[in-house]
């Protein structure tokens, strides 16, 4: 559940404000309006940020290893509350360790097990909250907590194939960068001394070169003091971007629409609203709040936008395939396989085969842009190397007639 403030008007014309918890803005709203209020302004509360803006939240690694103990614990009818105190002080993990031993004393206080977690909404997913409040109402707590691993466990497994990807091309960049640091520092410069004592003019590229060499070495350590600035200027763009919805939006549609990455990034996202849909689902979470709480943590703003809009339509009435059909963000292959799978009863499944499909084709694709990129970054530095190379070496021919002179 997310905070969000509010400002209002009661049926005697009195100015109200305050904040409360809700799934979404739009029921933060209706919330308000069943009391009798006129509701004004809704706003999420953004959470505390620690430095340079970055929420403290837990890994995906993290909630793993939280959803191993939990459904251990769960299976086996433990009470939870010592487990997670005695988990709590084996652990030395700086996100983890504090969690636990905040939800112990919870838990002990006689908060329930959604209590606790939504009380450290910071550090967990929208949808932990409300998939607990499903297993502990249906009695299948340990039931539920198996979904939320595998649920996790599939997200460690995306989150290490794209990391996997693109260790091999990043160690060729720093290398190459390495190299053509040393080249503008430590050799460039001895060749301009030795061609400056002949007095020749140096050709085009040669002085290209030179020129670059000689803005690098008057930088010297002024090269180090460029990377925490363009660190700070990183993280004050994204935390705009993160703060406002334009912004968001701004950065959504640039993503969507990027060549090579535009497709893999609405894999991402739409496969991980169809899996936060389908474990919602099977938890037995209302088909409206399952909705909202999918598209909040798709990561997509128009992901999540159109599961707003297909929220209402299914309110209404219309069957959730046709509803996100309606919003036109999913494909043909997408719609025809929900439809087939309420046929059957089975929606939960179809969203599973699809978000399984999605991460098929983003594995597939990240190995192929490892196939091409360090390729491509291997010819480009040997080029950029062989241009270095040619250039010092382009004087020489002409060094024969400035001596015989």
């Amino acid at each position: 559940m997310t905070q969000y403030s509010y400002r209002a008007v009661d049926s005697e014309g009195h100015d109200m404000s305050g904040s409360m918890e809700a799934s979404s803005a739009r029921h933060a709203t209706q919330v308000l309006q069943e009391r009798g209020l006129t509701v004004n302004e809704v706003q999420e509360t953004h959470p505390r940020r620690g430095l340079l803006g970055v929420v403290h939240s837990l890994t995906w690694d993290d909630l793993e290893i939280f959803c191993q103990h939990l459904t251990s614990i769960a299976k086996g009818g433990l009470p939870l509350g010592p487990p997670l105190k005695h988990l709590a002080d084996d652990l030395q993990n700086p996100r983890l360790k504090p969690v636990l031993e905040t939800m112990h004393r919870d838990l002990e206080n006689g908060a329930s097990l959604e209590e606790a977690v939504d009380k450290q909404r910071n550090a967990f997913p929208l949808v932990f909250p409300a998939i607990l409040r499903a297993g502990e109402a249906s009695g299948n707590l340990p039931g539920v907590l198996q979904l939320l691993l595998d649920y996790t466990t599939r997200m460690v497994q995306l989150k290490n194939n794209l990391q996997t990807v693109m260790v091999y091309p990043l160690l060729l960049i720093v290398a190459s960068a390495c190299v053509l640091g040393f080249l503008m520092v430590k050799v460039v410069p001895v060749y301009t001394e030795i061609f400056s004592d002949f007095g020749t003019r140096l050709p085009a590229p040669t002085q290209f070169w030179v020129s670059v060499s000689q803005m690098v070495s008057s930088m010297g350590m002024g090269w180090l003091l460029v990377l925490p600035f363009a660190a700070a200027a990183w993280f004050g763009v994204r935390r705009v971007v993160d703060r406002t919805q334009a912004g968001r939006a701004w950065a959504d549609t640039l993503l969507l629409h990027l060549p090579g990455i535009g497709r893999t990034y609405y894999l991402v996202a739409a496969g991980r609203f169809a899996r936060t849909l389908s474990l919602l689902l099977t938890s037995r979470v209302p088909i409206v709040t399952s909705l909202e709480l999918a598209g909040s943590v798709s990561g997509s703003v128009q992901i999540e936008r159109a599961a707003m809009e297909a929220a209402v339509g299914v309110s209404g009435g219309e069957r959730l395939s046709d509803a996100l059909g309606r919003t036109r963000l999913f494909g043909a292959h997408f719609r025809w396989l929900l439809s087939t799978g309420e046929d059957r009863g089975e929606a939960e499944t179809a969203l599973d085969s699809f978000a399984d499909a999605c991460q098929r084709e983003v594995s597939l694709r990240d190995r192929m842009l490892g196939i091409f990129i360090a390729p491509a970054v291997v010819v480009i530095m040997g080029l950029l190397i062989g241009s270095i190379v040619i250039s010092l070496y382009l004087p020489i021919f002409s060094l024969g007639d400035a001596i015989g002179l």
